[in-house]
């Protein structure tokens, strides 16, 4: 068995990187609709902003648009990183 050697710096690593990620989840689930769908299908689905218009039916300056705003209200609602 090659277990790591438990410490209290590699638990407190841990639960901050879970308490980010549940801060992340969240923060894309307050989303409106719209900004959610062309974030969700960029940086999850990795497609286009080409592609993303044509699924979506609008232009590509509003998918840019909309990825904007969508990753600076992520960053908003984040939680200070601790360093």
């Amino acid at each position: 068995m090659n277990r790591q050697k438990a410490s209290p710096r590699r638990i407190l690593r841990r639960s901050a990187a879970a308490d980010q990620k549940r801060a992340l989840a969240k923060a894309i689930l307050q989303l409106p609709a719209d900004l959610r769908d062309v974030f969700l299908l960029h940086r999850m689905a990795g497609l286009s902003f080409e592609e993303i218009g044509q699924q979506l039916g609008i232009e590509r300056t509003v998918v840019q648009a909309y990825l904007a705003e969508a990753l600076a209200r992520i960053v908003r609602a984040a939680p200070p990183s601790e360093t």
